[in-house]
Order: C-alpha cells, then sequence, then structure tokens
C-alpha cells in the first residue's frame, strides 16, 4: 500500500485512539469521589437568567437560586429578551430583578448577556462573582456554596456540574448518560490534573473583574468561545464540584434537532480556532489554558465512536495494523467504563443504552444536515413538550 493511501486508511482508528485514550485518563482522574464543599457565606453573587419566552419555566428557576439561603442574598437578574410571554411579570413575582431587551436583529444569548453586564456596569456596587444560569434551570441547595469553594482559593472563572433534569424520555435519560462523561468525569479528571475546563453555557461562573468586561463570547456555541476568548487572556476555568444545576433539553427528536445542530455545528466551526488557542497557550507555558482549549476541540462522542468501528473495519480487511483498529475501540469502551463508574451511574441510568441505535440515527440526521448547510445560522429557541 502507498504511503499516502495507508495514513488516510489510518486517519480514523488514530484520531479515535488519541480521543479514547486521553478521555480515558481524565474518566481514571475522576474516580476518586469529589472532596465535600467547604465554601462559607461572604461571596457577593449576581446570578444573570437570560429568558426568551420562558414564563412556564423562569418562576421555578428564580426560587431555586433564591431558596438557596446563601448569605449575603444572590440578586436574581433576569433578562427578558425579546419575550412576547408573561416572563418578565413571572420573574419578577419569583423575587428577580428584570430588564428587559427587544431587537429584533440582534437576537440569541450572548446579547442577552452582554446587556446584563452594561446594566451591572452601571450599578454603584458590582458584585463579587457574576453567574449565568439558563431560565429553564434549577440549582441545588449547596450551589453559591460550591462556587464559593473555587472563588475563595483564587479561581477567577469556574463551572458548575450541568445536569440533565429529570424525566423519563428516552433521549432525556440518554443525554443524562452523555452529561456525566461530557460534564463530570472529563472536567473532574481535568481539574485533578491541573488543567482548565470548557465553559457547558449553563452554571458558568465569573469573578466582576472578568466578568465587567465581557463575556466574551459569540456565535451559535458561545460558551465554547467564550472558553477560548479566556484562555487566549490567559484565564483558565475551573471545575465546581459541589455546585449542581440541573437544566431541561428538548425530550423529542423532533425538538432535539435543531438544538443539536447549534450545538454541534457551533463547537465543530471552532475546532481549528481551538487548537491554534491550545498551542499559543502551551508557548506561553500554560498548561492548564492549553487544556480548556483543547477541551473544546474534542469531537463528539457519536463521531469518534463511528471513526473507532470504521478503524476497526479497515483493520479486519487488513488495511491497517491490526492493533490500530483494536486499541481504538478498547480506549472507548475504558473511556465509557471510567467515566459512568466515576459519575456513579446506575444500572437504571445504563438501560438508557437501549434506546442508543434511534439516538445514533438522529445524529447522522444532525451531521447530515450540518454537512447540507440546512442547521441553523442563527440562534432558536428549542421547543420543549
Amino acid at each position: 500500500m502507498k504511503p499516502f493511501v495507508a495514513v488516510i486508511a489510518a486517519a480514523p482508528g488514530a484520531i479515535a485512539l488519541v480521543h479514547g485514550v486521553w478521555w480515558s485518563a481524565l474518566a481514571i482522574a475522576a474516580l476518586r469521589r469529589a472532596a465535600p464543599v467547604v465554601g462559607g457565606a461572604g461571596t457577593r453573587f449576581t446570578v444573570i437568567v437570560p429568558a426568551h419566552n420562558e414564563e412556564l419555566l423562569v418562576g421555578a428557576c428564580v426560587r431555586s437560586l433564591l431558596a438557596t439561603r446563601w448569605q449575603p442574598t444572590p440578586v436574581v437578574l433576569v433578562v427578558a429578551d425579546n419575550c412576547n410571554d408573561a416572563t418578565a411579570g413571572v420573574g419578577a413575582q419569583a423575587g428577580a430583578t428584570v430588564i428587559e431587551r427587544t431587537d429584533a436583529v440582534h437576537r440569541g444569548k450572548s446579547y442577552a448577556l452582554d446587556f446584563a453586564v452594561e446594566y451591572l456596569r452601571a450599578q454603584a456596587a458590582p458584585p463579587d462573582v457574576v453567574v449565568v444560569v439558563d431560565a429553564d434551570s434549577t440549582v441545588s441547595a449547596s450551589f453559591f456554596a460550591g462556587l464559593a469553594d473555587p472563588f475563595g482559593r483564587g479561581v477567577q472563572v469556574c463551572q458548575a456540574y450541568y445536569v440533565v433534569a429529570g424525566g423519563d424520555a428516552s433521549l432525556t435519560r440518554l443525554r443524562r448518560l452523555a452529561f456525566m462523561l461530557v460534564h463530570w468525569a472529563r472536567p473532574l479528571g481535568a481539574s485533578r490534573m491541573g488543567l482548565g475546563v470548557g465553559l457547558k453555557g449553563n452554571g458558568m461562573a465569573f469573578r466582576w473583574e472578568i466578568a465587567r468586561d465581557g463575556l466574551g463570547g459569540a456565535g451559535l456555541a458561545e460558551d465554547a468561545d467564550t472558553t477560548l476568548a479566556l484562555a487566549r487572556r490567559g484565564v483558565a476555568v475551573a471545575f465546581a464540584p459541589g455546585a449542581r444545576v440541573d437544566g431541561f433539553m428538548a425530550a423529542t427528536y423532533e425538538d432535539a434537532g435543531v438544538q443539536d445542530q447549534r450545538w454541534e455545528g457551533g463547537r465543530l466551526s471552532l475546532v481549528g480556532k481551538s487548537v491554534s488557542t491550545a498551542a499559543a497557550a502551551l508557548r506561553r507555558g500554560r498548561v492548564d489554558c492549553a487544556g480548556a482549549a483543547l477541551e473544546t476541540a474534542s469531537l463528539p462522542l457519536s463521531i469518534v465512536t463511528g471513526l473507532a468501528v470504521l478503524g476497526a473495519a479497515l483493520s479486519a480487511l487488513g488495511a491497517t495494523p491490526a492493533w490500530l483498529g483494536a486499541a481504538a475501540v478498547a480506549s472507548i469502551m475504558t473511556y465509557l467504563a471510567a467515566g459512568w463508574t466515576a459519575a456513579r451511574a446506575t444500572a437504571g441510568d445504563l438501560l438508557a443504552l437501549l434506546g442508543a441505535p434511534r439516538f445514533i440515527l438522529h445524529k447522522l440526521g444532525v451531521y447530515t444536515a450540518l454537512i447540507a448547510r440546512r442547521g441553523p445560522g442563527s440562534w432558536e429557541r428549542t421547543a420543549r413538550r
């Protein structure tokens, strides 16, 4: 076989193996249980809740934030962004400060966050820490204590543990399993290795000195873009495992299509930028920032698993060494086993894997739409049923 053809044939297995080995290392590092939350009172939090037509859920979000009994009482700032329902009234009734924004052209979460930061800059006494929580979410009783813990150790930005809210739909249960890997095992393992983690969009917290200049994110994956903007500034995101936020996801494949195209398309578009940001961080000696940037460059598990299977098939056909295909598949299996063990997944949780074939078909449709450029070119609210 010609060298060029051999390299091309080996690429799927090699890419899968690199991902699998690295993810396995992170998951194994996360196996030890997280330490108890020790954050004490005193930090002044302001929580920005961007909300577009969330009258059904924003009240529960605000009430959960105020029910934590953190002292001093956090300020909850709801941004009613281009709403034509009762979001503003429901948020105010639940105890939030509400500001309303109307701009039919500049729509989306990043604009709502910029609007809120501008509002906070005009206040006489800005907060110590700015937190972003989605309007369709609720937080744990220890949420602010869990955030205060890393900030008390000098952290500038941190990410809470983002969990899929309860629900028995097959897609919801599969999402919950996936979040255990991406939102618990990998960030916890990275933090124990001294590496930064990626922001997840919900449960993000920023010291005011960072937030006041703007959060830096834009596009369809503003959380990933913010992670990269921070890495370029020399700021690595820390993980706060003691702070938990539960957010609702689309429960049907029909509703999930737009959401997944936005997520996957936005993140895939940043791969080149992520790699260059990581390389620049390494040149500056900032391994922690490079780790955060490379996390945003990681391919989705569905793609990596597909590459591993393709690599194994090519090995079976003799196009690549036998060990490469076997090692790629083994590394992914090790990652899944260690990751779900680290997240304490139950047998009931793992039964969700019975719905994996339908999920794979859904993902194929998402990537087909992206390749055909039928994905969303701008932000769209995800329907929830």
